[in-house]
């Protein structure tokens, strides 16, 4: 009985120290992002070191179920992903059969061109010198 629950006790303990070095190290990457920010806009004189304090306080204790979550939405999006899913969802048709184009091919282009002469359209060129 014991040595069935001990695997599974295990797993959930090592998932867990993962998800939580994991969230320590992306807490690692906004606060990095937060005093570079800081720094640029501010320079490092002591305004800049109380906000750098505040903001930090507030955004990795106080709401990071919040910005964490936005922080990897915004660091996926600068990382491309949002190109991917322009592709996949505008260029791609998103996933429906692609229709028929008028023209298709070379044969279609020269058949059109043979009925725009025929009924006296002529090309856009001689339209424009009449």
């Amino acid at each position: 009985m014991v040595q069935d629950i001990l695997p599974m006790l295990f797993a959930l303990f090592s998932f867990s120290e993962f998800f939580g070095d994991m969230t320590f190290v992306l807490k690692i990457f906004v606060l990095m992002t937060i005093i570079s920010f800081i720094v640029m806009h501010l320079g490092t004189g002591p305004l800049a070191i109380i906000l750098i304090l505040g903001i930090s306080y507030f955004v990795l204790i106080g709401a990071f179920w919040f910005f964490g979550s936005v922080y990897v939405l915004m660091m996926l999006l600068m990382f491309g992903v949002s190109g991917i899913l322009i592709d996949f969802f505008f260029v791609g048709g998103m996933g429906t059969p692609q229709e028929q184009t008028p023209i298709s091919h070379g044969i279609d282009l020269r058949a059109k061109r043979g009925a725009m002469m025929a009924h006296g359209r002529g090309s856009p060129r001689r339209r424009m010198m009449r």
